[in-house]
């Protein structure tokens, strides 16, 4: 049952995650993005590069067991996703520049793993297939979004204006859906809770959104770029890096530091979406 609603339930949480998103943006937030290319290179960089020096970093200075080093090493090299564009959206960050970078990395991954993953597990081939990564990203990512801006473009009402802002309050609460599911489908992990392993994949988080966060004072002094760089380098898609361990490699003991990241990264994510709520509450 568990697996039922991790494989099943999980992906329709992250679509309407994203269709609530699509509800807030229009055409003209990605014609904005893209008119500064340099932010999206600059955040692709510290994601696609800065964020495996880091997990090299930790592999070495932790001494990390070889299983764990490698499910770190994946972890690393895997893309964001649809939860890391719901999360930023939900932390007051840039949806449209979230969704941009989300859409370039998953289009990059699928090359750039087979040739990183070598440098912690030789002789290995493994290759994430293009054409199924970028069907997910369309049915998770892209297709709610776009519908959600389509309604919003063509629908002019006061129900829909109703049912735009009970949408935005029930994405925090498809979070935590997505939560309690991987929680639920990963009990067995619970006992990795206090290890290296767990160490491993909170430093990696927090460490990678702080250089997201440093990468972005190089813009200015912007609030909304710093969430969404520290978000977007800082989590990664679990699902991605788990499907390489189990699917790919034929390893599923590799998939245990994704699975415990999948349940820790949701501590420093919940204290960003928590603190912008408070915010934006004492705001209005």
């Amino acid at each position: 049952m568990s697996q039922t609603m991790l494989t099943i339930g999980l992906p329709i949480a992250l679509a309407w995650m994203m269709f609530c998103v699509g509800l807030t943006l229009s055409l003209a937030d990605f014609k904005r993005v893209l008119q500064f290319p340099g932010k999206i290179s600059a955040g692709l960089a510290a994601q696609l590069i800065g964020l495996p020096l880091i997990a090299y970093g930790l592999i070495q200075l932790l001494n990390l067991p070889p299983v764990v080093a490698v499910g770190l090493w994946i972890l690393a090299l895997a893309p964001g996703g649809a939860s890391s564009n719901a999360i930023s959206h939900l932390a007051g960050g840039d949806s449209a520049l979230s969704i941009t970078m989300t859409a370039i990395s998953s289009l990059i991954i699928p090359f750039s793993l087979p040739l990183l993953l070598p440098i912690v597990l030789p002789d290995v081939a493994a290759t994430l297939p293009v054409k199924t990564a970028i069907l997910q990203l369309v049915a998770v990512t892209l297709m709610p979004v776009v519908l959600g801006m389509l309604l919003k473009r063509f629908i002019i009402a006061t129900w829909f204006d109703k049912f735009t802002h009970a949408a935005g309050r029930t994405a925090l609460w498809a979070l935590f859906f997505t939560v309690a599911i991987t929680l639920a489908a990963n009990t067995k992990v619970f006992y990795q809770l206090f290890s290296v392993a767990s160490l491993a994949v909170l430093l990696l988080c927090l460490l990678g959104m702080g250089l997201g966060a440093l990468v972005a004072k190089g813009f200015g002094d912007d609030a909304k770029l710093t969430k969404t760089f520290s978000i977007e380098v800082g989590i990664q898609n679990a699902g991605t890096a788990i499907f390489v361990a189990v699917v790919q490699l034929q390893q599923p003991e590799l998939a245990l530091t994704p699975l415990l990241y999948g349940i820790l990264m949701n501590i420093p994510v919940v204290l960003l979406i928590t603190r912008y709520r408070r915010a934006f509450s004492h705001a209005n």
